[in-house]
């Protein structure tokens, strides 16, 4: 059996291990303790597996917990990021279901809140905003029962984003072809942008009718 021959401290505060005179990997200080590690102890090949294991999942769950502290995710996105960092899918996944069950992975929480914010900072559509969702792994319950919880009205949203952003320009053929450019690309049906558009023009014909 592999025998425990050296431990050495990291600069990055673990515990490298030397099993018979060669290093192996490094485990974090408090699978150190958990498992007991001392030089002169013998493992069998079973337990070695289970300590590399271990120290996986240790490390895996760690920087989920990092990458949390700047922003959220999703289990999808989580996922796929542990994954590219070349964690074994297996640890990813024991990770993935941990996280979720101490609430810091919730699917609902995020759509709930990304929704929110696409619609109020960046004008989307419903239908954009379940694009994103689903784009970013969210399964489709969560994401209608996000999007009930949000309160705006289509029409209001498009004229708000008309006068804002295009108001000056529509009277020109080329800045009405710009608007509803501009909206489709938010999500916004060209059958929902036109209507809005007419009215807003037709609202413009008359204020100009009565400055004559």
């Amino acid at each position: 059996m592999p025998t425990l021959t050296k431990l050495t401290p990291t600069k990055q505060g673990r515990m490298a291990l030397f099993f018979d005179g060669d290093f192996a990997f490094s485990v974090d200080l408090e699978t150190l303790a958990k498992k007991d590690l001392r030089e002169g102890r013998q493992l069998s090949d079973e337990e070695l597996d289970d300590l590399r294991h271990e120290t996986e999942y240790q490390k895996a769950k760690a920087r989920a917990f990092y990458l949390l502290g700047f922003k959220s995710y999703t289990r999808k996105m989580m996922e796929e990021k542990l994954l590219r960092e070349e964690f074994g899918a297996e640890t990813v996944q024991e990770v993935i279901e941990r996280l979720t069950e101490l609430g810091y992975l919730n699917d609902f929480n995020y759509a709930r809140c990304c929704s929110r914010d696409l619609v109020n900072l960046k004008h989307y559509s419903h239908s954009r905003v379940r694009q994103e969702l689903q784009r970013r792994g969210v399964e489709e319950w969560d994401i209608e029962q996000a999007l009930t919880e949000l309160e705006d009205d289509p029409a209001q949203q498009i004229e708000s984003i008309l006068r804002k952003k295009y108001w000056n320009s529509l009277h020109l053929e080329k800045g009405q072809r710009r608007a509803i450019n501009g909206l489709m690309r938010l999500g916004y049906s060209y059958g929902e942008i036109r209507e809005v558009l007419n009215d807003l023009l037709s609202e413009w014909d008359d204020e100009i009718e009565m400055e004559e």
